[in-house]
């Protein structure tokens, strides 16, 4: 059985309420006597009640090392990045003699791109095979949503980093489904690489009673839950809504993010739209089986569709049963991923159309949700997931 050092800044256990993917492989892969460990920051847990700046904890038989974060800041936030930068000078500093073995494999999975270069240097250092989770597209996704220009000093910066980090790996994983066409896009035709997706626990996905949520059961309930960020093109899907302000339909808005009190303030006056506060994820599915409708929103710019999407958020929605509105181009999402309901154009006419549709016709697709969640939980099955990430590990 291989050894394994996993390295990532956001790492959430069980014991948070939220078991994220890669935990359920670290999970796993101990369950099936695989040497393991993990280096993570201390953001990932609820309570720190260590003072020092590096401490461990044994959770799932796992040692995790967790490196002590004291900051809070938004998604979109200097200081985060501030953050990574910390983390990662923690990581390379941290001493690696507290781990029982020498790893034969490192990996990496984080959403800061800086990680990777403490697995090169770690992978040199072990002489093991470097294995390189990549979770998002940076630099790809920044200037894709016009925020930055690929001209960009910091964007050059990411770009050169992602592209020695996809060299110097072993191994690419990937939760965005097109990796093979990405991998040619930015200059690599023979790296070994393969597509995965986000483990389901169905146990995590059980109604709550006591958890109270009023909505108006006499409206069509329609909600977006998740992140308000700048590339979640609320926006886009919010001005469908103020132009349209149909009394039959109640949006609701749950999550929090670097966009949420522009979108309360610019679309404050559209009454039949309502913004709540952050939700536990533990609570999130009790609140969506009492929706009648889900939307996720990819926008109209028609940028993302060459690499597609595998969304966490549409795992949840997909658990609920419940019917699914996409705002955007059919390309972004793979059909095996379910069968949904898509507003491709900005068109006010077009999306009371749809959501009428969906209301007219419930029960059918009440039952395409159901089919939804039993394509989802055999698709995403956490043992099926291990077992080919398992295959790959020991083949290299």
């Amino acid at each position: 059985m291989k050894r394994i050092l996993f390295i990532s800044k956001y790492l959430s256990t069980k014991t948070n309420g939220f078991e994220s993917r890669l935990s359920v492989l670290i999970r796993l892969f101990k369950k099936n006597n695989y040497s393991v460990a993990a280096i993570t920051s201390s953001s990932s847990l609820k309570s720190i009640k260590s003072k020092k700046k590096y401490f461990k904890k044994k959770i799932d038989d796992v040692e995790y090392f967790f490196i002590r974060e004291e900051n809070s800041y938004s998604n979109y936030s200097f200081k985060r990045i501030i953050s990574w930068i910390k983390f990662e000078l923690n990581v390379f500093s941290f001493n690696y003699s507290n781990i029982k073995f020498k790893p034969e494999i490192i990996y990496i999975s984080s959403l800061s791109l800086l990680t990777i270069l403490n697995g090169i240097y770690l992978k040199k250092k072990f002489n093991s095979k470097l294995v390189f989770e990549m979770r998002d597209f940076w630099p790809y996704f920044l200037i894709t949503t016009g925020k930055f220009s690929k001209f960009n000093p910091f964007i050059l910066f990411l770009s050169f980093i992602e592209k020695y980090g996809i060299y110097s790996s072993d191994l690419i994983v990937s939760l965005i489904p097109n990796i093979k066409q990405y991998l040619k896009y930015r200059g690599f035709l023979n790296k070994k690489y393969f597509a995965s997706t986000f483990p389901v626990n169905k146990n995590l996905f059980i109604e709550n009673k006591k958890i109270k949520f009023e909505i108006d059961y006499s409206k069509f309930n329609i909600c977006y839950a998740g992140n308000f960020g700048f590339d979640n093109y609320l926006d886009e899907f919010l001005s469908l809504i103020a132009l349209s302000e149909n009394s039959l339909f109640d949006f609701h808005f749950i999550g929090d993010g670097s966009q949420k009190k522009y979108l309360e303030k610019k679309y404050a006056n559209v009454k039949n739209c309502k913004f709540h506060k952050h939700v536990e994820y533990k609570d999130l599915h009790t609140i969506l089986i009492k929706m009648n409708c889900l939307v996720v929103s990819f926008g109209f710019n028609n940028k993302f569709p060459n690499f597609g999407y595998e969304l966490n958020k549409l795992n949840n929605y997909l658990m609920s049963q419940k019917p699914i509105l996409i705002i955007g181009n059919k390309k972004n999402l793979r059909k095996e991923r379910g069968s949904f309901v898509f507003v491709t154009k900005n068109s006010t006419k077009i999306f009371e159309r749809k959501i009428n549709f969906i209301r007219k016709n419930y029960k059918k697709f009440l039952k395409v949700g159901k089919l939804n969640k039993i394509k989802l939980l055999k698709r995403n099955n956490s043992d099926e997931i291990f077992k080919k990430t398992a295959h790959e590990l020991n083949n290299l």
